[in-house]
């Protein structure tokens, strides 16, 4: 089922129009193929945080944890840790090991440096 009816989403937004020669579209993707924009995508995203049976992906910003498009997820604390390989995006000085807590209260566990996408584990406790 598409959501996009004369360019506007379910919830009442309406898409922007994409920039010339490429961009954001403007809306985002389900899996099931719907499209819906950009602050539906982020709340779909804080919801998810609610089931703690799998890991997330997310962005690692400036003391927080953030949705592709910027919207805030989690806060975080970080501290250094030992990067034992060679990588080309992450720099020894830049690599930390994270702890976060999401909006709902759930504490989330992973590792990676500020501008990069990784991957958070629900801490058990």
């Amino acid at each position: 089922m598409n959501e996009i009816s004369n360019g506007q989403c379910k919830c009442g937004n309406y898409f922007p129009k994409p920039p010339e020669g490429g961009g954001a579209t403007g809306y985002a993707v389900k899996a099931d193929g719907t499209h819906i924009c950009y602050p539906c995508a982020d709340k779909l995203q804080i919801e998810d945080l609610k089931d703690r049976s799998k890991s997330v992906c997310a962005y690692v910003g400036s003391g927080i944890i953030t949705t592709w498009t910027g919207g805030k997820l989690m806060t975080i604390t970080c501290r250094p840790c030992k990067l034992t390989r060679q990588s080309f995006t992450h720099s020894r000085s830049g690599y930390r090991s994270i702890h976060a807590v999401d909006v709902h209260g759930g504490h989330w566990a992973g590792r990676g440096s500020e501008g990069i996408a990784i991957k958070l584990r629900p801490v058990k406790g």
